[in-house]
């Protein structure tokens, strides 16, 4: 009798490990960063200086949103705001659901959500800035930290913007 309760007990401490199994290595660390940078790009100026010359934005926010694989629901919602050198450093802890289950970075989403220059405030979706950014390898791994880089993201100017520009034409 007693070994059916140990065999029940091992099933239901299984079952629940796989309902919260963690699918991303966490690497021994509690935490993953994500870092990544917020610029703006001027198609008002001249090709080059358009193409290579984005200026950091500072202020802007960028968030991570991760979802519990099984259920699709929020389950951690960070955020930070970008230096003066357009630089964000966003840090997600791995255990939510009091510590009971681990977060898996696959299930997360990466997304600039404000640009600090209200003239540069027109946000694109160049690497998922608006729509999100999965993250799917870790660009840093040590036993205390897991990194993963995102973006760059960018904001434009507003005579930039061109509504509908990924329609095609009939």
């Amino acid at each position: 009798m007693a070994w059916r309760r140990a065999s029940v007990l091992a099933a239901l401490v299984l079952v629940a490990a796989a309902a919260c199994a963690d699918a991303g290595e966490s690497y021994g660390a509690s935490m993953f960063t994500v870092t990544g940078t917020v610029l703006c790009q001027d198609c008002t100026n001249n090709w080059n200086a358009y193409a290579y010359n984005a200026k950091p934005i500072a202020g802007s926010v960028v968030a991570v949103t991760c979802l519990d694989e099984h259920r699709g629901r929020t389950v951690t919602h960070s955020v930070d705001t970008t230096d003066e050198e357009g630089v964000f450093k966003v840090e997600v802890p791995y255990a939510h659901d009091g510590g009971s289950c681990r977060l898996d970075p696959a299930h997360c989403l990466v997304r600039i959500v404000r640009s600090g220059d209200k003239g540069c405030a027109v946000l694109t979706n160049f690497n998922g800035g608006t729509t999100g950014e999965k993250l799917l390898r870790p660009s840093k791994v040590s036993s205390t930290e897991v990194g993963y880089s995102a973006g760059p993201y960018y904001a434009t100017v507003p005579q930039c913007d061109v509504d509908g520009d990924d329609k095609s034409c009939s």
